[in-house]
């Protein structure tokens, strides 16, 4: 007999759960039976997409990275200090949970991808018995496998140890969770090959379903297009050049859009140029988004308070004349706020936001678009080397021709392996900055040695800590959330080294 949890009461408490021995337990006998492949569709808009913009997860992602650096001022619009909460990751503590006071801030990233492994496994379960044509039974079993792609592909890339082709099928990946019902069961870390088979299989047949479906064109759902891109993303990650390049093929052929800097959406016929949503980068008339996956809320980005993590110097010398991603004013990705208002001194922040008290990007913030198709055929370019490092430079010039103003815009040309490889990585960097690619590529690539600043006490800016993050240091893994270890010791964790300030 089959055994099925259908309440969405039940399923929502689930995420507040930390127990890996218990992804769903029965909390109310009120029950929701979805009876179509319809219905189960509904259940992923609600439970899956519309769900993200209540639970902000891993908004530290960003603020580990060379792309930010502290900003202390004992002035500002409002008095918080949104340091305090990002400590711990900021300067890569072994607990960084904590706050530098020592309370705990519970990492919801494990809670929330496993709830949606097991919504998406009741779906691919059952929904073949449900009424519904086959083209909406394939569209619902499309996305419930990109659901669960998606969210291993993330928990292995938080809490598994770093892709390395000599050691890859040894190294510890996370569960793998194939229950749809409640049971009782101690979990243990699956190998990283092991998630990546399955991250790989899955992505394969959703995008085998949405090719059956042959109905969904909305950027609100998975898509076949924005499922390709995200596989050739998953293909780079494991050094499979040859499918990275193909699965960007053919998102390309969907959809190739580029929106140039240059233009106003509104001149080229697309949307209004009195839209509310004009100062965002991430809004619902940029030509390039594929999938919008819900609000990007990041309180660490806050212009007004009196301790935020901007955008690196680093990050921002990167940017050189003419590049409309980087300006005084009005930036598309990057702006510059140094009026007495927000405590003075200089300080850059996500434009991608808006922040002012928390960053806010409406509801397109998080997002798969066009310009990453281009970026990992690049890269997989880049790496087969020989012919393709010219293949590999025409596919950054056509990312930098949208972004240059026509009169500082220059091609570049291809050099040695070693410099297109470095050309690429910078135009990914300085082109996906904050969208929380950053920490898993530093991950993948070599894992550098990073240097921050912390400022214990705002009201003695001249004293300042020094924080170092080693090459190859295991703090380039995150612990598994403390809430869940201590209800699930099975689990094996992976050491962090004690992190003092040099």
């Amino acid at each position: 007999m089959k055994k099925h949890i259908y309440s969405i009461i039940c399923i929502s408490a689930a995420l507040a759960m930390s127990s890996c021995g218990k992804f769903l337990e029965e909390y109310s006998q009120d029950e929701i039976r979805p009876n179509s492949a319809n219905d189960y569709l509904e259940l992923i808009a609600g439970e899956i997409y519309y769900n993200t913009n209540e639970t902000p997860v891993h908004t530290y992602l960003d603020i580990m990275t060379d792309d930010c650096e502290e900003f202390a001022s004992n002035g500002g619009l409002i008095p918080s200090d949104r340091r305090n909460e990002g400590f711990g990751y900021y300067t890569w503590q072994a607990s960084p949970e904590h706050q530098i006071t020592g309370t705990l801030n519970s990492d919801q990233a494990w809670a929330f991808y496993y709830h949606q492994i097991l919504i998406a496994n009741m779906i691919l379960y059952d929904v073949d018995d449900k009424n519904g044509t086959e083209q909406e039974k394939a569209q619902a079993k499309a996305e419930a496998y990109m659901v669960r792609a998606f969210a291993y592909f993330m928990l292995v890339n938080l809490y598994g140890e770093p892709y390395d082709p000599e050691k890859f099928p040894d190294a510890l990946g996370v569960p793998i969770n194939d229950l749809v019902g409640s049971e009782n069961r101690k979990f243990q870390r699956a190998s990283a090959a092991e998630i990546y088979e399955q991250i790989l299989s899955d992505g394969e047949n959703a995008i085998a379903q949405f090719g059956l479906s042959g109905q969904n064109t909305s950027i609100y759902r998975w898509n076949e297009a924005a499922a390709n891109v995200f596989m050739s993303r998953v293909c780079l990650y494991i050094h499979d050049w040859d499918k990275a390049i193909s699965y960007a093929d053919d998102a390309l052929e969907i959809n190739a859009n580029l929106w140039n800097f240059n233009t106003k959406l509104a001149e080229e016929g697309i949307g209004d140029a009195a839209d509310e949503d004009d100062e965002y980068f991430f809004r619902k008339n940029n030509p390039e988004i594929l999938f919008s996956f819900g609000y990007n809320n990041n309180a660490f980005f806050a212009t007004g308070a009196t301790g935020m993590f901007p955008a690196s110097k680093n990050l921002r010398s990167m940017y050189i004349e003419g590049d409309l991603r980087l300006d005084n004013n009005d930036g598309a990705y990057i702006r510059y706020l140094g009026s007495s208002l927000f405590g003075g001194g200089k300080r850059y922040c996500p434009f991608k936001s808006n922040p002012i008290s928390v960053s806010y990007t409406n509801a397109y913030g998080k997002a798969i678009r066009t310009v990453e198709a281009y970026l990992n055929r690049a890269e997989a370019y880049a790496m087969k080397g020989g012919e393709n490092l010219q293949d590999a430079i025409d596919d950054i010039n056509m990312i930098r021709r949208n972004r240059f103003t026509p009169e500082t815009y220059k091609d570049l040309t291809a050099g040695t392996q070693e410099d297109v490889i470095t050309d690429v990585r910078d135009e990914r960097r300085m082109e996906l900055c904050f969208e929380g690619h950053r920490w898993f590529d530093l991950r993948r690539w070599d894992r550098p040695s990073i240097t921050h600043t912390f400022t214990p006490d705002i009201e003695n800016p001249d004293i300042v800590e020094t924080y170092i993050l080693e090459e190859n240091d295991p703090a380039y893994t995150l612990p598994i959330p403390e809430e869940v270890y201590e209800r699930d010791t099975d689990i094996e964790n992976i050491s962090r080294p004690a992190r003092n300030p040099k």
